[in-house]
């Protein structure tokens, strides 16, 4: 997975493009918009695709790495 995590907003007009454009089809229809499941894997062509700019970019958060290491 990249370092890109991508949401839909409100702004979602429902057309389906980008579900259609999805490589890995984890876009699905909900009720007022379309959503970005699980298995995205960060490729984008979801957000190129949008018409109405409705697939909005985040950077992905690292998980906090745990300071104390144990030794044998």
């Amino acid at each position: 997975m990249g370092n890109l995590k991508f949401t839909i907003d409100d702004t979602c007009v429902k057309c389906g493009a980008c579900a259609e454009d999805c490589p890995v089809q984890c876009i699905t229809e909900g009720v007022t918009r379309f959503n970005i499941g699980k298995g995205c894997i960060g490729c984008g062509d979801c957000y190129s695709i949008c018409p109405v700019g409705a697939v909005q970019m985040h950077k992905r958060e690292t998980p906090k790495s745990n300071s104390q290491t144990s030794e044998c």
